[in-house]
């Protein structure tokens, strides 16, 4: 039996397709490491390993000083060329050194003042501070390779890698929490990037070595000015979120209790693997597709392609989630964890609005609209601060999430007024 055309030569459908098997596996990964973590260190360790969490999504990005986007990019535009890629690679090489060499200064020698802001005073975790600091350059390498395979859109490859990754450190997590405790799953959490390394050289060492020439790679800053501004937006809003993130934590401890952080953390983990459907079109797909569009027509055009093909998938998984919740809850985690299942409502809410509102909003990436990019990100990370502070009085932890829904009923608003000509009116250049 032939495959229908419009199914074989569907890119987006492809990359959905490969997605979904690596997502099936992030969802038992989760299910297994959640519940180890929940039984063995409870809803108060896993609010620490949330925090540690962020710490480490900020400092993979700062580790080529938020390049990624934009490596994406120009690997899409110039995987033919071989010497824009030298250039290329060798800008991002002087970029990583540079972020090595200061995140090693921050974590090393700052790591009992980190402990104390991000575990909270008194805390005794600095030496996880300091085996991050000697893991930056493995974060460096990892975020170069994976944006080499999001830029060729190696969708298969990406998924074949990221299955292992899940497993291998999923592994790696329990064995530790289960011999240590909450040290082991914080020691482990830190060390996945290694692991990670290990992982993309061994899998995707012949796919890099037609792109990358290490004999090539020298230290000159040819694309300094192109890469410099995707590392203004993504430095400013990946901090802003993950320090968000980190205060919100002790906004919940310190209003209601650290056992609500956690639940708070535990819904934001089921979130993160429900979305992790959608995730992969973004760099895969999205991205380099729209950096190749010219005018306000094809951009509708495809912007409509996208929401007709995931909007009903994601309702329907997302319906699912919310009738079955209390399940989910208990399967991932214990009995201690259901009071969060009034949080699900507002944050699934929350979150089907994100998407159709980032689907919009990655024009700023592939345009280079900077300003846009900044101000809606740090927009949106302020209202969700502003609101939680307001909503948690009222409502409890039930605010933050409120909190978190109207923060993108705005956000989507606002970039739907910037991105109005795009959408009203004649064909424009874009």
């Amino acid at each position: 039996m032939k495959i229908p055309s419009f199914i074989k030569n569907n890119l987006l459908l492809k990359v959905t397709s490969a997605n979904t098997g690596l997502v099936l596996v992030r969802m038992l990964s989760s299910l297994l490491s959640q519940k180890v973590l929940a039984v063995l260190i409870g809803a108060e360790g896993i609010a620490l390993v949330g925090n540690l969490k962020n710490v480490i999504g900020f400092f993979e990005q700062f580790s080529i000083l938020g390049t990624s986007n934009g490596l994406v990019k120009y690997i899409s535009e110039y995987k033919d060329d071989k010497k824009q890629l030298s250039n290329l690679f060798s800008t991002v090489f002087v970029f990583s050194v540079l972020a090595a060499l200061l995140s090693f200064v921050i974590l090393f020698f700052w790591s009992n003042t980190l402990s104390d802001i991000v575990f909270g005073n008194g805390s005794s975790y600095s030496y996880i501070f300091k085996i991050l600091a000697f893991l930056i350059p493995f974060m460096g390498v990892n975020a170069v390779l994976y944006s080499l395979l999001n830029g060729l859109s190696a969708y298969k490859l990406f998924s074949k890698i990221g299955v292992v990754i899940v497993i291998t450190s999923t592994v790696l997590i329990v064995f530790l929490t289960y011999q240590y405790g909450i040290k082991g799953s914080l020691i482990a959490i830190s060390i996945v990037p290694l692991l990670q390394f290990l992982v993309y050289t061994l899998f995707g060492v012949k796919t890099y070595k037609t792109l990358i020439d290490l004999k090539s790679v020298r230290f000159n800053l040819n694309f300094k000015n192109q890469l410099m501004s995707y590392s203004l937006m993504a430095l400013i809003v990946v901090f802003s979120i993950n320090i968000t993130d980190i205060a919100l934590r002790h906004l919940i401890e310190n209003r209601v209790s650290i056992a609500e952080a956690g639940n708070w953390t535990a819904m934001n983990s089921i979130s993160k693997v429900y979305m992790q459907f959608t995730a992969a079109i973004f760099p895969l797909y999205i991205l380099p597709v729209y950096a190749k569009i010219s005018n306000s027509t094809d951009f509708r055009k495809e912007v409509v392609k996208i929401y007709k093909m995931l909007l009903p998938l994601l309702v329907v998984g997302m319906f699912m989630v919310f009738v079955f919740r209390e399940f989910i809850i208990t399967a991932l985690y214990t009995d201690e964890f259901l009071g969060m299942a009034s949080l699900f409502k507002w944050q699934l809410l929350g979150d089907l609005i994100k998407f159709i509102a980032i689907v919009l909003s990655y024009q700023f990436i592939a345009k280079k609209q900077i300003g846009y990019f900044i101000f809606t990100e740090v927009l949106s990370v302020l209202l969700f601060y502003g609101f939680s502070v307001y909503f948690i009085d009222i409502y409890g932890t039930d605010g933050v999430v409120l909190a978190h829904f109207i923060r993108y009923i705005i956000f989507f608003i606002v970039v739907l007024f910037i991105l109005r000509h795009n959408f009203i009116g004649k064909k424009r250049v874009i």
